[in-house]
């Protein structure tokens, strides 16, 4: 099992689905052949009865027991399997349990019933995609190994996905900022954020750094995506290409630009992710570098946050670069601009730290108004930790993380889910059985 169900009872004998035919009881929005064929259940009709139901085979229908959005009640007989809902999003949380069922047992699943709903609403995973020869020490993230692990993140529960392009999204307008060997053309990104939305209902969110890391490529690379490509555009950043030439209308024109297609890509996000972590300068000109970098600092966040309104989606940026030295070599930001920032930015707690108890920053952040989410890496007491504060001070969900190492990852991954499902510490063994 993926998670442990809020509650389940087995009981005696099983259901062979192989050869059952799904029928869904509603008009839904969502295609739910994916799922379903998971599950092993052959290709279904639709007979409109005004209830959230799939059947299959005869089995009475349950009724969910909690009225939010994802819950689910799911219920296996002899002769049949029924998952009822409140929403299309709590069936397509029922046939992901009981694809995890059919996985563990074959063709042959144990009658039972259970009553199911998350305790932590938003449930987010961070991928990177990084440049396949780019000489650092990376795992594989391959249009091939990136769709294993959104398949995995979806069956293991997680209902958002950030996918952060190092430098290999292909943008319609600046081809140069991508590069040239990148396995990820518009067909292949398309038919990814396509298998996310309607395959795997998850929700895809894009993440690209509008700040700072203005390079696109892992900095052990010591590469720049655009700056190699095109020298000639060197003002559009400060000197050495670290971070944007934020004061620059030119580069405000190229910023707006990567906005305007990821957005468009990502079929209008409710979510955008512009990092803003490890600022080191500000600035490309001599005049603009005398201005506080406090200031411009501000002045870019404020300005990024206003087009991304002006495009309905939300901002999302790293907290630690206005709380922490951690990232800050030349310049620690002064506390007051987490005060003056506008609050609707959702603040993304991540510490470079994934081992603790105690996270001051979720305090600071959210006593000055401000929304959080946690990012945990591969320690899971740190991830025990930030689920149970999630829960505790209602803060709106966990990003877990995986960075450059995905497959070494994956066994967290799918922890952090059953933790988030849960909203506390989960005990693996209970998982196994």
């Amino acid at each position: 099992m993926f998670h442990v169900p809020t509650s389940m009872t087995t009981n005696p004998g099983t259901c062979r689905i192989a050869d059952l035919r799904y029928n869904l009881h509603f008009s839904p929005k969502k295609n739910y052949g994916w799922l379903a064929s998971k599950c092993g259940l052959a290709a279904g009709e639709i007979t409109d009865s005004g209830r959230i139901v799939l059947s299959a085979g005869d089995c009475p229908i349950p009724v969910p027991e909690d009225n939010g959005r994802e819950a689910y009640a799911l219920t296996v007989t002899k002769t049949g399997i029924a998952i009822a809902a409140n929403h299309e999003d709590g069936l397509s949380q029922g046939l992901r349990t009981l694809a995890a069922v059919t996985m563990e047992h074959g063709g042959e699943i144990p009658c039972m019933t259970i009553q199911d709903h998350p305790k932590i609403a938003f449930r987010g995973l961070h991928c990177c995609i990084f440049r396949p020869n780019d000489g650092t020490d990376k795992e594989d993230t391959s249009p091939k190994a990136l769709t294993k692990l959104l398949e995995d993140a979806c069956l293991s529960g997680y209902n958002h996905v950030f996918l952060e392009f190092w430098g290999t999204f292909p943008y319609r307008k600046h081809p140069y900022a991508c590069w040239p060997d990148s396995p990820y053309t518009r067909e292949v990104v398309e038919a990814l954020i396509s298998h996310i939305i309607d395959d795997l209902h998850m929700t895809p969110l894009p993440c690209q750094n509008l700040t700072s890391h203005a390079g696109w490529s892992r900095i052990s690379s010591r590469q720049h995506v655009v700056l190699d490509q095109r020298p000639d555009l060197s003002d559009m950043w400060i000197p050495g290409g670290w971070c944007f030439a934020t004061e620059n209308p030119k580069t405000k024109e190229f910023l707006h630009d990567i906005i305007d297609d990821l957005c468009e890509t990502f079929r209008n996000p409710p979510l955008f992710h512009v990092s803003s972590d490890k600022c080191f300068g500000f600035g490309s000109t001599e005049e603009d570098r005398t201005k506080p970098a406090d200031a411009l600092f501000i002045t870019h966040l404020c300005n990024l946050n206003t087009y991304l309104q002006h495009k309905g989606t939300r901002m999302v940026m790293w907290g630690d670069m206005l709380y922490s030295s951690m990232d800050s070599l030349y310049w620690k930001p002064a506390e007051g601009i987490a005060d003056v920032l506008p609050k609707n930015i959702l603040i993304n707690i991540w510490t470079h730290n994934d081992v603790g108890t105690h996270w001051a920053d979720i305090d600071y952040f959210e006593s000055r108004g401000y929304e959080t989410i946690y990012s945990p890496f591969l320690n899971k007491a740190g991830t025990d930790s930030m689920v149970k504060l999630c829960r505790e001070k209602g803060s709106l969900g966990i990003l877990q993380t995986s960075w450059h190492r995905p497959k070494t990852a994956l066994p967290v991954i799918r922890y952090s889910a059953a933790a988030q499902w849960s909203g506390c510490a989960v005990d693996e063994k209970e998982l196994e059985s």
